[in-house]
């Protein structure tokens, strides 16, 4: 173990609590997030072996027409190139052309590559596909354009076809949270970061990405609180399947537990039964999410 390192991590606590926020910026245009990004990405071996898990578990792969969303620096195109036919790789981020190109020629697979630097919700492929996989997700699909992209890629998935990944949960938990009042959310980076939390997790909704039709979620609910105190936030979980069998929860590179500012704060004692009228679009930012609580 690195001493100094850990000890520098423990100095610096407070000033890395907005580190994932600041690199995980969103951006309306979708494509131009910080170089860090990517290496905490690349690096993530538990989200990357969700997906290798699910790939594997589909053994159809093997010359298979796929299309990928979102290839960033392909660490899940590695993964099954050498088994498909053939693969459309979409990606929107002018400055990865150049990177993706190169990287490509590597391998002996680049003949089975066709690289489309467009946009995925306007996107148009000449062919039906068996597969896409797309895992530009955020906390809730309220950041990216998850949902939207997979309906309108669902045009071109065979009848037979699958989506990586398959289906989200999201879940929550009412808490108390100190958070700087410039601040409407943040990614948890330490568990010494975690807000103080009043109730136990309940389930807010469940998105299946091959059937969605909607474009946001506008929801009404009680949920009974454990502890008396101030609420001014929510604890925002969301669990991935890739496919049946292969599951991703979140870590701080994919969809990280959330903390989320409520719209207005409440008083509440324990034993208390809590209202939220909870709505956003997806796609639209976490912080444009409304939760009123009564």
């Amino acid at each position: 173990m690195d001493k100094k390192l850990f000890e520098s991590i423990i100095d610096n606590y407070e000033n890395l609590k907005y580190g994932l926020l600041e690199a995980q910026t969103f951006d309306e245009n979708h494509f131009g997030f910080p170089e860090i990004y990517y290496k905490i990405m690349e690096s993530d071996e538990q989200r990357v072996n969700a997906f290798k898990k699910a790939f594997e578990l589909h053994n159809n792969f093997k010359d298979a027409v796929v299309c990928e969303i979102g290839v960033g620096t392909l660490p899940l195109t590695k993964l099954y190139m050498p088994h498909v036919k053939k693969a459309y790789l979409i990606e929107n981020n002018p400055d990865l052309i150049p990177f993706i190109q190169k990287e490509v020629a590597k391998y002996d697979w680049a003949d089975k590559v066709e690289v489309v630097f467009a946009d995925a919700l306007t996107v148009e492929l000449p062919e039906k596909v068996d597969h896409i996989i797309g895992e530009l997700m955020s906390i809730y699909c309220a950041n990216e354009f998850q949902v939207q992209i997979f309906q309108h890629m669902r045009n071109y998935l065979k009848p037979e076809g699958h989506l990586f990944p398959n289906r989200i949960v999201n879940f929550a938990r009412l808490c108390e949270a100190e958070i700087d009042d410039n601040i409407h959310h943040y990614p948890v980076m330490f568990t010494r970061h975690q807000p103080m939390f009043l109730s136990q997790q309940f389930l807010v909704n469940e998105i299946e990405l091959l059937k969605e039709k909607k474009q946001g979620v506008k929801l009404s609910f009680s949920v009974p609180v454990l502890f008396s105190g101030t609420i001014n936030a929510l604890y925002l979980e969301s669990y991935v399947e890739v496919s049946e069998g292969a599951n991703f929860t979140g870590t701080d590179s994919l969809m990280p537990p959330t903390v989320l500012k409520t719209t207005n704060t409440l008083e509440v004692k324990a034993g208390d039964l809590i209202h939220i009228d909870f709505s956003f679009n997806y796609g639209c930012s976490l912080d444009k999410i409304s939760c009123v609580l009564s």
